[in-house]
């Protein structure tokens, strides 16, 4: 018996037929991608990645094994610009917008326990070596990518994925024993 979900069952004369795949898996990958993003991201944001899914497929499908699962390709390519895509429209609010922000949904000793939230974070945060506050700032508030930090920094990119672990941990292990009941 024959896999449907076989990339060879959608090449046709050595060309894929990308109509087919999108009959076959749009709704599918529509859903997925939808359950990911939650709000952050517009359906006309889901339409485009979709789009970019089954595009990704039809400039790669030479180079991948004809025995590919397709449908788990589809859904891997999708998640993966959907991830990126939710990156871009992140909001990056520097600490003082956040401060101003945290006023209007919060009462006046949730307020002040953010901002002595906020006093510790910055207090661990000025304690950083000069080469982990650049790897804090640049992800964190640039929204540089790791493989980014790694070139500008001359580092490998698992040194940085280090680093960053480090001092995630650091900040949750200082809020957590500073009494404000952070949790993972």
């Amino acid at each position: 018996m024959k896999n449907k979900d076989i990339l060879n069952n959608y090449i046709s004369k050595n060309e894929l037929e990308v109509e087919k795949l999108i009959n076959d898996y749009y709704n599918y990958i529509y859903l997925v991608v939808k359950n990911m993003s939650s709000i952050a991201i517009t359906d006309e944001d889901i339409e485009e990645i979709l789009s970019d899914t089954f595009f990704a497929i039809w400039k790669n499908y030479r180079k991948l094994n004809k025995s590919t699962n397709i449908k788990a390709y589809l859904i891997g390519t999708a998640k993966n610009i959907t991830r990126n895509k939710y990156r871009e429209t992140v909001m990056n609010l520097s600490i003082a917008e956040y401060e101003e922000n945290i006023l209007d949904d919060f009462s006046i000793e949730d307020f002040t326990e953010e901002k002595e939230k906020i006093n510790e974070v910055k207090k661990i945060i000025s304690s950083l070596s000069e080469e982990e506050y650049t790897i804090f700032v640049c992800f964190y508030y640039d929204g540089m990518k790791v493989k980014e930090i790694a070139k500008k920094l001359n580092l490998t990119a698992s040194n940085v994925k280090v680093k960053l672990h480090r001092i995630r941990n650091l900040i949750r292990d200082n809020l957590k024993n500073g009494g404000y009941g952070y949790e993972k």
